[in-house]
C-alpha cells in the first residue's frame, strides 16, 4: 500500500519568517492549505480528510513509538511532556519540554517549529491523554506527531502504578463472551451492512460545523478541543460502566477491534468497528450517531484515543475508554496472547528531576526486549540550570 500522509492544514505555516529555526531545512511536511484544496465550493472536514489523506485508515495509523524507541533515539526527536508541572518535577524525560496540551498548537509553529524535527513525541502519565493529542495535532496539519506507548507509566517504574491499577478485570456482568449462536446473531446485525463501499453518502448525517475557511476552521477545532478537561474526551471504565448499567443506550459504544477479537468478548451493546476501514465516508462514518455521546474502546486506549480525536475533529461527542479491553478484561486478552505481562512493558529508563529541562548527556544500560535496567541513572534538579523552552 503506497504510503502517503498529505497535510491538510496551514496552521503549519504561521510566523514561518519570525522563527528561528526558519533557517533549518525542515524535515517534516507543511503544506499551504488553501493551495491544497483550492475550490469554489467549501466542503465538509469530513470531505476533506477523505479526500486528502484518509489518515485514519492509512497502514501508518495509529502514530505511536516505544519507550525503547525514545531512549535510543529522542535527542534527536521533539519531545513534549504534557502532564503537569508538578509531576514533571518529580521526573521527566532528559531534553523533555513541560507544555500545557493547550498551548501545543502555538508552540510547534512559534517556539520550537514542528518541521525541523524527525519525530514529535507527546508523553503523558500512561500515554492515553498523548494519544488524543497526537490525533489533533495530526489532523491539524502536523504529520510527525507521535504518542509514547505507556507513557511515563511505561518509561520508569516510578510512574507505574496508573498502569498497575488501570490493567485488571471488572464489571464482567457487562461483557458478553463467546462466540454462541445468539451472539452471532446481533453481531452480524451490527455488521451485516457494510460489506460493500457507499458509493453515495448523506452528508446531512454529519455534524454540521460552522462554514468557515478549512484551514480556520480546523485551527479552531484543534483548539477547542485541546482545551478540553479529562472525561470530556476521556473515561475511566469506573465512570463509563455505571453509567452503561443505568441506561445502555445512554453511549454508542464502538469496539474498535478486528471482527475475531470482538467475537470472543465485548462490552454489551458495543458495535463493531473494523480498524483503518469502517470510519470513513464510503463505509459507516455517517452511521454514527450526532445526538449522543460515543465511547470509543480498543486494545490499549491508545488507538482508541487517536480515533477520538478524529471524531472531535469532525463535531462528533466522542470520549476513549482509558485503557480499552485492559482496562476490564486484561486477563482474558492475556490468556489468548493478545496482550503480554503488564510488567514486561515498564522499564527504568533514566528520569530527570526538578522544574526545568535539561539535555545533559545520560550514561545508561540499554533496554532489550523490555528488560528493565539493574540501576536506574537519575539527574537531580540543578539549580543553575538555564530554562530552554516553554517550561512548565
Amino acid at each position: 500500500m503506497k504510503k502517503i500522509l498529505i497535510i491538510l492544514a496551514g496552521i503549519l505555516i504561521l510566523n514561518a519568517c519570525n522563527s528561528k529555526l526558519e533557517k533549518n531545512r525542515p524535515i517534516g511536511k507543511e503544506a499551504n492549505f488553501e493551495d491544497l484544496i483550492h475550490q469554489s465550493e467549501p466542503k465538509t472536514l469530513a470531505e476533506v480528510y477523505f479526500e486528502h489523506g484518509n489518515i485514519i485508515n492509512t497502514q501508518l495509523f495509529p502514530p505511536i513509538v516505544k519507550a525503547s524507541d525514545v531512549f535510543k533515539n529522542g535527542k534527536n526527536w521533539l519531545l513534549i511532556d504534557i502532564r503537569s508541572s508538578d509531576a514533571y518535577e518529580q521526573g521527566h524525560i532528559n531534553g523533555a519540554y513541560n507544555i500545557p496540551k493547550e498551548e501545543i498548537l502555538n508552540f510547534l509553529t512559534q517556539k520550537q517549529k514542528a518541521a525541523a524535527y524527525p519525530k514529535v513525541v507527546f508523553i503523558c502519565y500512561s500515554g492515553q491523554t498523548a494519544s488524543y493529542v497526537t490525533g489533533i495535532t495530526r489532523y491539524a496539519g502536523f504529520d510527525n506527531t507521535y504518542v509514547m506507548l505507556y507513557g511515563m507509566a511505561g518509561w520508569n517504574s516510578k510512574f507505574s502504578n496508573s498502569l498497575k491499577k488501570g490493567f485488571g478485570d471488572r464489571y464482567n456482568e457487562m461483557i458478553v463472551k463467546g462466540s454462541n449462536r445468539e451472539n452471532l446473531i446481533v453481531t452480524e446485525h451490527h455488521n451485516a451492512h457494510i460489506t460493500a463501499f457507499k458509493k453515495n453518502y448523506d452528508l446531512n448525517k454529519i455534524p454540521q460545523l460552522p462554514k468557515k475557511t478549512p484551514s480556520i476552521l480546523i485551527k479552531e477545532q484543534a483548539q477547542k478541543m485541546l482545551k478540553q478537561k479529562r472525561p470530556d474526551f476521556l473515561l475511566k471504565a469506573d465512570e463509563f460502566f455505571p453509567e452503561l448499567k443505568k441506561d445502555i443506550n445512554k453511549f454508542y459504544t464502538i469496539c474498535y477491534l478486528p471482527k475475531p477479537k470482538y467475537y470472543v468478548a465485548h462490552i454489551k451493546g458495543a458495535h463493531q468497528f473494523t480498524p483503518r476501514k469502517d470510519l470513513s465516508l464510503n463505509t459507516r462514518l455517517t452511521d454514527l450517531p450526532i445526538d449522543k455521546p460515543i465511547l470509543i474502546y480498543c486494545k490499549t486506549g491508545h488507538t482508541g484515543g487517536n480515533v477520538a480525536a478524529y471524531l472531535d475533529m469532525l463535531g462528533y461527542d466522542s470520549k476513549n475508554l482509558i485503557f480499552g479491553s485492559a482496562s476490564f478484561m486484561y486477563s482474558l486478552w492475556k490468556e489468548k496472547g493478545w496482550i503480554g505481562d503488564i510488567n514486561n512493558v515498564i522499564n527504568d529508563f533514566p528520569i530527570v528531576e526538578g522544574k526545568k529541562r535539561t539535555n545533559n548527556k545520560i550514561k545508561a544500560l540499554p533496554v532489550k526486549n523490555n528488560i528493565k535496567q539493574t540501576k536506574t541513572p537519575v539527574i537531580k534538579k540543578r539549580k543553575k540550570e538555564e530554562v530552554s523552552g516553554g517550561c512548565g
